[in-house]
């Protein structure tokens, strides 16, 4: 299980040494996966020869492979929502702005999200996205100044969103990219934008009163 890493640039981040020898192991993972390789039939030898360190470095560096592959997920869409202004959660959305903007930026990092996609199990994507999105929500709710989601609301919904936005990037991926942002962006937010408005306006799901 992942810690909660959204917030954290520990300092030994910063250091050069090691930031070298993890961009070392991800660029070898990352050339596994595009050779064909499938996530699953790699071993932590075979990431370690190629990336040039010892089996012990890799351990120290990133842990393991899965975590490795989470770490991944993470900091690529850490880095897209750190894109989105405040101005893009205000509610009502209007427009595909947000939609378009949050595509335009997985397109422009397929280099790295294509073969995470395509070659690494979907359930490896769902607690990064989950914590990009569960911080992604509350900043929609303080800009907003929404009534908070129930805990086990959110966590429906959180879930719910991570599971549309990998099978969305799933497809987009498998077909080469060949749809534009724009149409994807019309998809989803037809998909999902009225209904998390709704949630999120409304505070979560109300239980049917009785009679």
């Amino acid at each position: 299980m992942m810690k909660n890493h959204l917030m954290d640039d520990s300092p030994h981040r910063l250091d050069p040494r090691i930031a070298r020898s993890e961009t070392a192991i991800r660029n070898a993972l990352l050339e596994q996966l595009r050779s064909g390789r499938n996530f699953n039939s790699l071993t932590v030898s075979e990431i370690a020869e190629h990336a040039n360190v010892t089996r012990k470095t890799f351990y120290a560096r990133v842990g393991s492979l899965d975590q490795l592959v989470e770490r991944m997920v993470l900091d690529l869409f850490k880095e897209i929502s750190s894109q989105i202004d405040d101005r893009m959660l205000i509610m009502p959305v209007v427009g595909n702005t947000l939609s378009i903007m949050v595509l335009g930026q997985c397109e422009e990092h397929k280099a790295v999200l294509a073969p995470l996609v395509r070659r690494c199990s979907a359930s490896l994507f769902m607690e990064p996205l989950s914590e990009v999105l569960a911080h992604m929500l509350a900043r929609v709710t303080e800009v907003n100044q929404t009534p908070k989601l129930e805990p086990v609301e959110q966590a429906y919904l959180v879930a719910a969103i991570a599971s549309i936005i990998h099978g969305v990037l799933w497809v987009w991926v498998k077909r080469g990219f060949c749809e534009t942002p724009d149409r994807i962006a019309n998809f989803v937010d037809t998909l999902l934008v009225e209904g998390l408005q709704k949630i999120m306006q409304a505070g979560g799901s109300k239980p049917a009163s009785s009679t």
